[in-house]
């Protein structure tokens, strides 16, 4: 029986030969996990630490939002959703707001109230188009005050494979709390590779919201990390530079923990040792 092929290895890709955004997130709704109607029929209502209190009413799949209170009280609108329960009562809800060339995701967690909101958009810089992302943390869930998701160091040193389509895979590693490097092992995007600016919080035991900017290309993304069932589950916007339109791409993966390492232990400890080893 013959041996089975080893995949090639990727060199250097310009930046010049990068794909269009489009291209590389064809198909990677395929693994992403159904979405859920159990908001249906429900509505919630939370206060933000920038003083907007906002609702929002879920139908089967629109729902409308409204400004009770705050920067821009009164306005309101209804938008298509997709939401996803990535644990028991814990929902990332995602919808475009067209009018308003936005995009909005909120992670909500209907047993503790908690919620956060992250709002994307556009904006002109230094002659770009670019993405921009800022978020909202709930301080009150109807009357009730509610904590905001802590920042986490736990995905510090992990190294995680994850697989959106049976051909595209991406690698990340997690060296920081605000740097994470990601690496396409396999697909559209095959060798390319770049370190960003991210943001981690903890939602409950192992399960992480990461939020990452891109350098090179426009793009933010919103994901939320399950290290217990290992799969992720998010969503991508993006101004296209190519063709010159957004892009917004809903997806899931499929997640393999590669390492854990403690590089800062790491390091203490071989300083330690070779500084006992100068004494002697």
């Amino acid at each position: 029986m013959a041996p089975a092929a080893t995949p090639s290895v990727s060199d250097f890709v310009p930046i010049a030969d990068w794909p269009t955004l489009e291209e590389m997130a064809d198909g990677f709704r395929e693994h992403l996990m159904p979405a859920s109607d159990k908001l249906q029929g429900k509505s919630f209502q939370h206060t933000f630490e920038n003083g907007c209190q906002i609702s929002h009413v879920f139908a089967s799949d629109s729902l409308t939002w409204k400004i009770l209170e705050g920067e821009g009280k009164g306005l309101t609108g209804q938008a298509q959703y997709e939401a996803f329960e990535v644990r028991p009562d814990m929902f990332l809800v995602d919808f475009l707001k067209p009018d308003y060339n936005e995009l909005v995701t909120l992670v909500v967690d209907l047993s503790t109230g908690q919620a956060i909101a992250g709002v994307s958009g556009f904006r002109d810089q230094d002659g770009e188009r670019r993405t921009y992302t800022s978020f909202m943390n709930a301080q009150a869930y109807g009357a009730s005050a509610v904590q905001a998701f802590p920042p986490t160091e736990d995905l510090i040193g992990k190294h995680i494979l994850y697989r959106y389509t049976p051909r595209d895979s991406y690698e990340h590693i997690y060296l920081n709390k605000g740097t994470f490097v990601w690496h396409c092992l396999s697909g559209t995007e095959k060798g390319l590779a770049d370190a960003e600016e991210c943001r981690m919080l903890k939602l409950r035991d192992n399960l992480y919201l990461l939020f990452w900017t891109e350098t090179i290309m426009p793009v933010e993304s919103i994901v939320v990390i399950d290290l217990e069932n290992m799969r992720s589950t998010g969503r991508f916007y993006c101004w296209d530079p190519k063709p010159k339109r957004a892009v917004h791409v809903r997806f899931g993966s499929y997640a393999t923990v590669l390492a854990e390492t403690t590089p800062q232990k790491t390091l203490q400890q071989v300083s330690q040792e070779k500084a006992v080893k100068r004494e002697k």
